[in-house]
Protein backbone atom coordinates (compact mmCIF):
# COMPACT_ATOMS: atom_id res chain seq x y z
CA UNK A 1 0.00 0.00 0.00
CA UNK A 2 1.32 3.38 -0.97
CA UNK A 3 1.68 5.72 2.00
CA UNK A 4 2.49 9.10 3.40
CA UNK A 5 5.59 9.09 5.55
CA UNK A 6 8.26 11.26 7.09
CA UNK A 7 12.00 10.58 6.82
CA UNK A 8 15.33 12.25 7.43
CA UNK A 9 16.33 14.95 4.95
CA UNK A 10 19.65 14.12 3.27
CA UNK A 11 21.21 17.18 1.57
CA UNK A 12 23.68 16.94 -1.27
CA UNK A 13 26.71 18.10 0.69
CA UNK A 14 30.35 17.11 1.09
CA UNK A 15 30.00 17.84 4.81
CA UNK A 16 27.06 15.55 5.52
CA UNK A 17 28.01 11.90 6.28
CA UNK A 18 25.16 10.62 4.11
CA UNK A 19 24.80 13.58 1.75
CA UNK A 20 28.37 13.11 0.46
CA UNK A 21 27.14 9.99 -1.37
CA UNK A 22 24.70 12.18 -3.30
CA UNK A 23 27.59 14.41 -4.36
CA UNK A 24 29.64 11.44 -5.53
CA UNK A 25 26.65 9.96 -7.36
CA UNK A 26 26.25 13.20 -9.27
CA UNK A 27 29.93 13.07 -10.30
CA UNK A 28 29.96 9.34 -11.10
CA UNK A 29 29.22 9.51 -14.83
CA UNK A 30 31.85 12.20 -15.36
CA UNK A 31 34.77 10.57 -13.57
CA UNK A 32 37.73 9.52 -15.73
CA UNK A 33 39.66 6.25 -15.68
CA UNK A 34 42.48 6.99 -13.25
CA UNK A 35 44.05 3.52 -13.08
CA UNK A 36 47.83 3.94 -12.98
CA UNK A 37 47.64 7.74 -12.78
CA UNK A 38 50.05 9.79 -10.69
CA UNK A 39 48.70 10.30 -7.17
CA UNK A 40 50.16 12.51 -4.45
CA UNK A 41 49.11 13.31 -0.89
CA UNK A 42 50.27 16.60 0.60
CA UNK A 43 50.22 17.00 4.37
CA UNK A 44 50.99 20.05 6.49
CA UNK A 45 53.77 20.29 9.04
CA UNK A 46 51.80 21.48 12.04
CA UNK A 47 54.94 22.29 14.03
CA UNK A 48 56.12 24.70 11.34
CA UNK A 49 52.79 26.53 11.11
CA UNK A 50 52.18 26.61 14.85
CA UNK A 51 55.68 27.98 15.42
CA UNK A 52 54.64 30.88 13.19
CA UNK A 53 51.32 31.20 15.02
CA UNK A 54 49.35 29.92 12.04
CA UNK A 55 46.33 27.72 12.75
CA UNK A 56 44.63 25.19 10.45
CA UNK A 57 42.25 27.71 8.86
CA UNK A 58 44.96 30.14 7.71
CA UNK A 59 47.25 27.22 6.84
CA UNK A 60 44.49 25.87 4.61
CA UNK A 61 44.24 29.16 2.72
CA UNK A 62 48.02 29.43 2.34
CA UNK A 63 48.44 25.85 1.17
CA UNK A 64 45.60 26.16 -1.34
CA UNK A 65 47.42 29.05 -2.95
CA UNK A 66 50.73 27.16 -2.80
CA UNK A 67 49.28 24.10 -4.55
CA UNK A 68 48.38 26.29 -7.53
CA UNK A 69 52.05 27.31 -7.73
CA UNK A 70 53.07 23.65 -7.74
CA UNK A 71 50.73 22.98 -10.67
CA UNK A 72 52.08 26.02 -12.52
CA UNK A 73 55.73 25.00 -12.10
CA UNK A 74 55.05 21.46 -13.29
CA UNK A 75 53.17 22.74 -16.33
CA UNK A 76 56.14 24.91 -17.26
CA UNK A 77 58.61 22.14 -16.48
CA UNK A 78 61.24 21.66 -13.78
CA UNK A 79 64.90 20.65 -13.97
CA UNK A 80 65.74 18.01 -11.38
CA UNK A 81 69.06 16.20 -11.12
CA UNK A 82 70.01 17.03 -14.72
CA UNK A 83 66.66 15.91 -16.13
CA UNK A 84 63.64 17.90 -17.24
CA UNK A 85 60.17 16.94 -15.96
CA UNK A 86 56.86 18.38 -17.06
CA UNK A 87 53.19 17.59 -16.37
CA UNK A 88 50.61 19.19 -18.64
CA UNK A 89 47.94 16.59 -17.94
CA UNK A 90 44.55 17.42 -16.37
CA UNK A 91 44.42 17.08 -12.60
CA UNK A 92 42.11 17.23 -9.61
CA UNK A 93 42.47 18.21 -5.96
CA UNK A 94 40.51 16.71 -3.06
CA UNK A 95 40.83 18.01 0.49
CA UNK A 96 40.26 16.03 3.69
CA UNK A 97 40.46 16.96 7.35
CA UNK A 98 42.15 14.95 10.08
CA UNK A 99 39.86 13.34 12.64
CA UNK A 100 41.11 15.20 15.67
CA UNK A 101 40.09 18.31 17.57
CA UNK A 102 41.95 20.76 15.32
CA UNK A 103 41.06 19.12 12.01
CA UNK A 104 44.17 20.04 10.03
CA UNK A 105 43.72 19.62 6.27
CA UNK A 106 45.62 17.45 3.84
CA UNK A 107 45.32 17.27 0.08
CA UNK A 108 45.06 14.49 -2.47
CA UNK A 109 46.19 15.26 -6.02
CA UNK A 110 45.67 13.15 -9.14
CA UNK A 111 47.29 13.90 -12.49
CA UNK A 112 45.97 11.99 -15.50
CA UNK A 113 49.44 10.88 -16.52
CA UNK A 114 51.44 7.68 -16.24
CA UNK A 115 54.76 9.45 -16.72
CA UNK A 116 57.47 8.96 -14.14
CA UNK A 117 58.01 11.96 -11.89
CA UNK A 118 60.45 11.62 -8.98
CA UNK A 119 58.67 11.72 -5.62
CA UNK A 120 61.54 13.85 -4.30
CA UNK A 121 60.84 16.47 -6.95
CA UNK A 122 57.18 16.75 -5.99
CA UNK A 123 58.14 16.84 -2.33
CA UNK A 124 60.57 19.70 -2.91
CA UNK A 125 57.92 21.71 -4.77
CA UNK A 126 55.42 21.19 -1.97
CA UNK A 127 57.70 22.01 0.96
CA UNK A 128 54.90 22.52 3.49
CA UNK A 129 55.08 19.03 4.97
CA UNK A 130 55.31 15.37 4.01
CA UNK A 131 54.34 14.01 0.62
CA UNK A 132 53.39 10.53 -0.49
CA UNK A 133 53.57 9.76 -4.22
CA UNK A 134 52.32 6.58 -5.87
CA UNK A 135 49.94 5.27 -8.55
CA UNK A 136 46.19 5.13 -7.91
CA UNK A 137 43.40 2.74 -8.90
CA UNK A 138 39.77 3.53 -9.70
CA UNK A 139 38.69 1.71 -6.53
CA UNK A 140 40.97 3.90 -4.40
CA UNK A 141 39.70 7.01 -6.19
CA UNK A 142 36.05 6.13 -5.53
CA UNK A 143 36.85 5.52 -1.86
CA UNK A 144 38.78 8.79 -1.68
CA UNK A 145 35.79 10.80 -2.89
CA UNK A 146 33.43 9.50 -0.22
CA UNK A 147 35.12 11.06 2.78
CA UNK A 148 35.90 14.57 3.94
CA UNK A 149 36.02 13.73 7.64
CA UNK A 150 35.91 9.99 8.23
CA UNK A 151 34.26 10.52 11.63
CA UNK A 152 31.58 12.68 10.00
CA UNK A 153 32.43 15.53 12.39
CA UNK A 154 33.28 18.82 10.69
CA UNK A 155 36.17 20.75 12.32
CA UNK A 156 35.07 23.93 14.07
CA UNK A 157 37.14 26.23 11.82
CA UNK A 158 35.63 24.59 8.73
CA UNK A 159 32.11 25.10 10.06
CA UNK A 160 32.81 28.81 10.48
CA UNK A 161 33.51 29.25 6.77
CA UNK A 162 30.75 29.97 4.27
CA UNK A 163 32.24 27.93 1.44
CA UNK A 164 35.08 25.46 0.94
CA UNK A 165 35.69 23.77 -2.38
CA UNK A 166 36.36 20.18 -1.41
CA UNK A 167 36.88 18.85 -4.94
CA UNK A 168 38.36 20.88 -7.79
CA UNK A 169 39.48 19.77 -11.21
CA UNK A 170 41.25 21.34 -14.15
CA UNK A 171 39.84 21.48 -17.65
CA UNK A 172 39.71 18.05 -19.23
CA UNK A 173 39.75 16.01 -16.01
CA UNK A 174 36.01 15.38 -15.84
CA UNK A 175 34.06 14.10 -18.83
CA UNK A 176 31.85 16.71 -20.53
CA UNK A 177 28.44 17.31 -19.00
CA UNK A 178 25.20 17.30 -20.99
CA UNK A 179 23.83 20.75 -21.77
CA UNK A 180 20.58 20.31 -19.81
CA UNK A 181 22.46 19.06 -16.75
CA UNK A 182 25.00 21.87 -17.10
CA UNK A 183 22.28 24.54 -17.00
CA UNK A 184 20.71 22.86 -13.96
CA UNK A 185 24.09 22.76 -12.19
CA UNK A 186 24.74 26.43 -12.96
CA UNK A 187 21.39 27.35 -11.44
CA UNK A 188 22.28 25.32 -8.36
CA UNK A 189 25.64 27.11 -8.06
CA UNK A 190 23.93 30.50 -8.37
CA UNK A 191 21.54 29.56 -5.56
CA UNK A 192 24.43 28.51 -3.34
CA UNK A 193 26.24 31.81 -3.96
CA UNK A 194 23.26 33.71 -2.59
CA UNK A 195 23.49 32.07 0.82
CA UNK A 196 25.15 33.92 3.67
CA UNK A 197 25.08 31.04 6.12
CA UNK A 198 28.20 29.35 7.36
CA UNK A 199 28.75 25.64 6.74
CA UNK A 200 27.84 24.81 10.37
CA UNK A 201 24.66 26.91 10.17
CA UNK A 202 23.60 24.99 7.08
CA UNK A 203 24.41 21.65 8.73
CA UNK A 204 22.33 22.62 11.78
CA UNK A 205 19.45 23.48 9.48
CA UNK A 206 19.77 20.13 7.67
CA UNK A 207 19.67 18.26 11.02
CA UNK A 208 16.33 19.91 11.86
CA UNK A 209 14.77 19.23 8.46
CA UNK A 210 12.77 16.22 7.32
CA UNK A 211 11.05 15.12 4.14
CA UNK A 212 7.31 14.62 4.09
CA UNK A 213 6.63 12.22 1.23
CA UNK A 214 3.19 11.43 -0.18
CA UNK A 215 2.96 8.43 -2.51
CA UNK A 216 -0.63 7.40 -1.78
CA UNK A 217 -2.06 8.06 -5.22
CA UNK A 218 -0.89 5.81 -8.06
CA UNK A 219 -2.14 8.23 -10.73
CA UNK A 220 -0.09 11.15 -9.36
CA UNK A 221 3.66 11.74 -9.01
CA UNK A 222 5.22 11.23 -5.60
CA UNK A 223 5.15 14.50 -3.69
CA UNK A 224 8.12 15.67 -1.62
CA UNK A 225 8.05 18.50 0.87
CA UNK A 226 10.73 19.76 3.24
CA UNK A 227 9.52 20.54 6.74
CA UNK A 228 11.31 22.21 9.63
CA UNK A 229 11.35 20.16 12.82
CA UNK A 230 11.13 21.17 16.48
CA UNK A 231 14.46 19.42 17.15
CA UNK A 232 17.05 17.43 15.24
CA UNK A 233 15.57 14.50 13.34
CA UNK A 234 17.80 11.92 15.02
CA UNK A 235 16.94 13.18 18.52
CA UNK A 236 13.22 13.03 17.75
CA UNK A 237 13.54 9.59 16.17
CA UNK A 238 15.38 8.21 19.19
CA UNK A 239 12.67 9.58 21.47
CA UNK A 240 9.67 8.50 19.40
CA UNK A 241 10.74 5.28 17.72
CA UNK A 242 9.40 2.95 20.45
CA UNK A 243 5.77 4.17 20.47
CA UNK A 244 5.89 4.48 16.67
CA UNK A 245 7.06 0.87 16.39
CA UNK A 246 4.29 -0.22 18.77
CA UNK A 247 1.77 1.42 16.43
CA UNK A 248 3.30 -0.47 13.50
CA UNK A 249 4.22 2.78 11.74
CA UNK A 250 7.99 2.36 11.65
CA UNK A 251 8.86 1.29 8.10
CA UNK A 252 12.59 0.85 8.66
CA UNK A 253 15.47 2.93 7.26
CA UNK A 254 14.31 5.96 9.26
CA UNK A 255 10.86 6.07 7.61
CA UNK A 256 7.79 6.74 9.77
CA UNK A 257 4.33 6.28 8.32
CA UNK A 258 1.89 9.15 8.80
CA UNK A 259 -1.72 7.93 9.05
CA UNK A 260 -3.34 11.16 10.22
CA UNK A 261 -2.49 14.74 11.09
CA UNK A 262 -1.87 14.00 14.76
CA UNK A 263 0.98 11.62 13.87
CA UNK A 264 3.15 14.53 12.85
CA UNK A 265 2.48 16.77 15.88
CA UNK A 266 5.43 15.38 17.90
CA UNK A 267 7.68 16.40 15.02
CA UNK A 268 6.18 19.75 14.06
CA UNK A 269 2.89 21.50 14.64
CA UNK A 270 1.25 22.51 11.39
CA UNK A 271 -2.43 23.29 10.88
CA UNK A 272 -2.90 21.35 7.65
CA UNK A 273 -0.95 18.75 5.64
Amino acid sequence: MRARFIKEFIPRSWFHPKGVYKVVERLKDRLPDVNGSLFATFTLDRTYFQKNEIGPSEAFDLSRSHIRKVFYKLRKGVNWEDKFYKIKSPYCTKVEFHDDEEGWPHFHIIWLTKRFIPAELIGSLWGYGRTNVKRITNTEFNYLLKYVCKSGKVPEWVGEKKLIRIFQSSKGFLKPIEKAKKEKNLNSIQRRKRTYQTIEERLNKYRKTALLIDERFSDKPIMFRQIELNEEFQILLDRLVYPIAQDGRYLGDGKIQILNRKDIYPWINIPKL
